[in-house]
């Protein structure tokens, strides 16, 4: 009897301790939730939640209410396109090729020209950016920064302005997962971090990072 008794207890402290943190993870969301809004607010943005299931976040987008278009998203684990934070924008653009850049050094002793390691670049970049990386080459760039392009990418950019922009992120996620790449093509700008950012002062950060960097880049063509 006395076994039995401290099974049901057992059982129950248990029980009640997940409800407890269930409780408290409802309401740190909520309470982040409300944060990023006010950020949002106060920076002209319009911020959408969706996907939340059981009271937790779901995938957070945000827009701006005028000047230069654009999405960023924070998406989280188990979502369409796994748990990644990102930025789009159909300008600043290059129309004559595609680079990309990560504030990291490029796994291997690859050389200017040469085609990158594939499993080097999925550890570095993860699987969805390694994919655009393969149709790649390593291009000259300041040291300790991977730049990947198709064609020059000085005709179009200053690389030490683009690589001292990234190098100032600093990470909220260790390894790999926390550095910000760049890519730039044709089809427009984008900034990703292979984690989805949650706290609004890091969302901001972010936000901001990819607005300098497209700055940077200027309106060119």
């Amino acid at each position: 009897m006395t076994v039995l008794l401290n099974l049901l207890l057992g059982v129950g402290f248990v029980a009640a301790a997940g409800s407890a943190v269930h409780f408290w993870r409802i309401h740190l969301d909520a309470a982040r939730q409300d944060a990023m809004q006010a950020v949002a607010a106060r920076r002209g943005w319009a911020l959408t939640v969706t996907g939340e299931r059981l009271g937790r976040t779901g995938t957070l987008r945000l827009v701006p209410r005028g000047g230069l278009p654009w999405l960023a998203e924070a998406r989280p684990k188990g979502a369409a396109g796994g748990p990644a934070t990102s930025y789009e924008a159909e300008a600043p653009r290059w129309a004559e090729g595609t680079l990309l850049m990560i504030a990291a050094p490029l796994p291997g002793a690859a050389e200017a020209g040469a085609l990158p390691a594939v499993e080097a670049l999925r550890d570095l970049l993860g699987e969805e950016t390694a994919r655009l990386a393969e149709t790649l080459r390593v291009a000259p760039g300041p040291e300790g920064v991977a730049v990947l392009s198709d064609a020059n990418p000085t005709l179009r950019v200053d690389l030490g302005d683009l690589a001292q922009a990234l190098r100032g992120w600093v990470p909220v996620a260790p390894g790999p997962r926390g550095l910000p790449v760049l890519v730039l093509s044709p089809e427009g700008l984008r900034l990703r971090l292979r984690h989805p950012i949650r706290r609004p002062e890091q969302m901001e950060r972010f936000l901001d990072l990819a607005l300098e960097l497209s700055r940077l880049i200027g309106p060119g063509r």
